[in-house]
């Protein structure tokens, strides 16, 4: 503690009866930025004064001030125990403000970690790292969203479950506008066949090219697809 600063915290403890003082005066010397030990001449000056117009002479005037600066505090009742609470907590603010760089620091180095990941995911052992996730949905993620990423239908074979895959081969047939993408859809089931017919429709209208529409199963949608082309406007794609 700076023993100048320490004679004004006593003279606050006095003036306002008790540690309400003495956290006006911390107040004062966190302003400064800088621990009250590391003060230059400069610095201590410029706190002092401070504490002394804001703590003492806004609140008893100048005369009073003059006169409470001039008592002898060696030994004032209740101090110590107050004053070493308030002194510490400037030093607890200063370690969390520390604290907080440290935070701000680690989140940031994590999210360049991810992005490094996902980037080096897209662009050099996309496969193998995929392969290294723990669960499979985990590594279903990172699969597909290399296939649509880089527009990579052979990643949708990949995919575990043949809905995935087959849902994977939709999309991204639609993206590449290649029917024959569209039918390795097999025709096993209701909604492989609605996914399948729905993405042959789709490349249709993007082609402008209507006797796509003949390879689509369903006689409705192979309708719908007709009309879709004739009214330039579609509600499927």
């Amino acid at each position: 503690m700076n023993p100048k600063i320490e004679g004004l915290r006593k003279r606050a403890f006095m003036l306002y009866a008790g540690p309400d003082g003495v956290k006006l005066v911390n107040r004062e010397v966190r302003k400064a930025g800088i621990k009250e030990e590391e003060l230059n001449d400069a610095q201590l000056k410029a706190v002092l004064n401070n504490i002394i117009k804001n703590v003492f002479i806004d609140y008893i005037g100048l005369d009073k001030t003059k006169e409470l600066l001039t008592k002898d505090v060696t030994h004032i009742s209740g101090y110590h125990m107050n004053v070493e609470e308030e002194y510490h907590k400037i030093h607890i603010f200063e370690r969390i403000k520390f604290t907080r760089w440290i935070f701000v620091f680690l989140v940031a180095f994590i999210v360049l970690v991810i992005a490094w990941e996902a980037y080096y995911a897209q662009s050099f052992n996309s496969v193998q790292l995929c392969e290294k996730k723990k669960d499979i949905q985990a590594m279903d993620d990172c699969y597909l969203a290399i296939a649509m990423s880089k527009v990579n239908i052979t990643m949708c074979e990949n995919l575990s479950t043949d809905l995935k895959r087959f849902h994977c081969y939709s999309t991204l047939a639609v993206k590449l506008n290649d029917v024959s993408s569209c039918q390795k859809i097999p025709l096993t089931d209701v909604d492989l066949i609605d996914d399948r017919d729905r993405c042959i429709t789709c490349v249709a209208y993007n082609l402008h090219n209507m006797s796509l529409c003949d390879k689509v199963i369903s006689q409705v949608k192979q309708d719908a697809c007709v009309t879709q082309l004739d009214r330039k406007m579609s509600l499927t794609c």
